[in-house]
């Protein structure tokens, strides 16, 4: 049972900590298959990569995919202009973002027949579940592996919660490539990291240290060529 406990402690953490644990909305395909090479130029960007799981999820009509595509470049492009504006904190930045997204959403949700609506609705919210326990069970492992104290636990949770919101943010952004998610999420769960790490103990500190080497390793392992 020890064994097993560790074995999932180790699988939480290298899922929630090291990898993109939450595929959302539009997971941007691997530019280096064979697949996506042979795929046209349109495919290969990110909003294309979520207008052919919208198409294959919801099957839409040739029809609905001419209508959508120029919806999401043009939400692409509003976002790219959101990150780049200097003026903006990162809040503000969240904030528009959303809103860009939420526009989209509800454009491409009227193009949609009833039934195609359903099943997007339950695309978001299968997401939002995957977040919220992704959420959960980060918090969990750590209050249980740390024994974290209640004032720990009630200063660890916003860090979490921003953590969230900043991947989901992240995941949710067309205009960026699979490798800058994937770097954006590694700072936001390196930036969680450092914030919670300073209020453990010394003790807590090195075991938190540990477990994350443990997930590393464990991760590297699946990775690794022939396993």
């Amino acid at each position: 049972m020890k064994i097993d406990c560790i074995k999932k402690t180790i699988a939480i953490l290298a899922a929630l900590t090291f990898g993109c644990a939450v595929a959302f909305a539009a997971p941007a395909p691997d530019s280096n298959s064979p697949a996506h090479r042979n795929r046209g130029p349109a495919a290969q960007r990110p909003d294309g990569g979520f207008l052919q799981e919208l198409s294959e999820k919801l099957n839409l009509t040739d029809a609905q995919k001419a209508a959508i595509k120029p919806i999401l470049a043009t939400e692409a492009n509003e976002i790219k202009a959101v990150h780049q504006d200097g003026s903006l904190s990162n809040e503000q930045k969240q904030a528009k973002v959303k809103e860009i997204r939420d526009n989209g959403r509800e454009k491409i949700n009227a193009l949609l027949t009833p039934e195609q609506q359903k099943k997007f609705a339950e695309m978001k919210g299968e997401a939002g579940s995957r977040m919220r326990e992704a959420f959960h069970d980060r918090l969990a492992m750590i209050a249980e592996k740390l024994n974290l104290t209640d004032e720990q636990k009630a200063a660890i949770k916003p860090i979490l919660v921003t953590e969230v919101n900043d991947i989901t943010a992240v995941m949710q952004d067309n205009s960026l490539s699979k490798e800058q998610r994937q770097t954006k999420i590694a700072g936001i769960r390196e930036a969680s990291d450092k914030k919670i790490n300073t209020l453990l103990t010394p003790e807590q500190q090195a075991k938190w240290a540990q477990l994350k080497e443990n997930a590393k390793q464990e991760r590297n392992k699946k990775n690794a060529p022939g396993t």
